[in-house]
């Protein structure tokens, strides 16, 4: 792959939240003032919130779930149901100009759809020059899975390299993205992105076709897409190796052989992987490197692949 030669800018060892509280503000607003009182002064530590009908609140912080002492109410329910709206079909939606993620909890009811019962609330949050440590692998190839357990950080990856490929390849890296984690949900992308182009899928059922629709239409040189988990999907991906896109994505996994494993994503491996780099998170801020197509074959052998570890920068 013939890259552009740039000159590369020197490591940042702390990166900076790029409009983090202005992010953190839009996300406090869809909160009861019950329910903001409790979580706004922690805030810069919470990454998930649930918020259930007659259970306390309970947030995630370091890692692990703690409650504080608030009941949710038909009161509290009522105003999120009202603010929040519509949600898409897979019950989630994003906050308008930030990486933040609403998932919706229905309850069965009889009714055709059901009922809310609950949210929750994930913060997404932007750092420049937390992937840029990966610069020279992405400077070799951008074209890269990463893998990782729901948590772990896969999707604040995702915009950090995305980020960095359109550096290389600016309105060419293009995110089809579902439910507004990468780029943002709303008519204007978080700029947190930088120069990556967006098309923005309605619904994660036409997500492959999206996917195919950004590859015919738009001159992608890197498609990037978060959560590759259908069949249709990977199949899609798979053909927009053909038509030159170096390919970037997100996928659940705990390792290489459960992700090979994954029968939905055989097209993105057979008979060859179609990306040129495995990113397993192992750890939150530590990721193992792997050459995918060396990787693939050691695994399938029964060996255990050779990688890199690469240290993120520290948030």
């Amino acid at each position: 792959m013939t890259v552009p030669v740039l000159h590369l800018p020197p490591l940042v060892v702390t990166p900076q939240g790029i409009n983090e509280q202005e992010d953190v503000n839009r996300m406090l607003a869809y909160f009861p003032k019950g329910v903001r009182a409790q979580v706004e002064p922690d805030m810069h530590r919470i990454e998930e919130i649930k918020i259930r009908f007659g259970r306390k609140l309970w947030v995630l912080i370091d890692g692990r779930y703690v409650p504080y002492n608030y009941v949710i109410d038909l009161s509290d329910l009522a105003f999120l149901i009202s603010k929040l709206g519509t949600f898409r079909d897979d019950n989630r939606r994003g906050i308008d100009g930030t990486g933040h993620r609403v998932t919706r909890v229905m309850a069965a009811d009889g009714t055709l759809e059901g009922s809310p019962v609950g949210f929750t609330f994930r913060l997404g949050r932007y750092f420049d020059g937390l992937a840029e440590p990966l610069r020279p692998f992405i400077h070799e190839n951008p074209s890269m899975l990463i893998v990782g357990e729901a948590g772990s950080g896969k999707t604040t990856l995702l915009r950090g390299t995305a980020r960095m490929a359109a550096e290389y390849f600016p309105m060419q890296a293009v995110i089809v993205d579902t439910s507004g984690d990468v780029a943002g949900d709303g008519k204007v992308p978080h700029i947190g992105i930088g120069d990556v182009d967006v098309m923005p899928v309605q619904s994660k059922a036409q997500q492959a076709q999206l996917i195919e629709e950004a590859v015919k239409n738009q001159n992608v040189r890197v498609l990037i897409v978060d959560e590759i988990n259908r069949e249709a999907e990977a199949e899609m991906i798979a053909g927009g190796m053909k038509n030159g896109a170096r390919l970037m994505g997100t996928t659940h996994g705990r390792d290489i052989r459960k992700v090979l494993d994954n029968k939905n994503l055989a097209p993105l491996f057979q008979p060859e992987p179609v990306f040129y780099w495995f990113a397993v998170i192992v750890a939150r801020g530590e990721i193992m490197m792997y050459r995918a197509e060396e990787a693939a074959q050691a695994v399938l052998a029964g060996k255990v692949p050779e990688g890199q570890l690469v240290q993120l920068n520290r948030r």
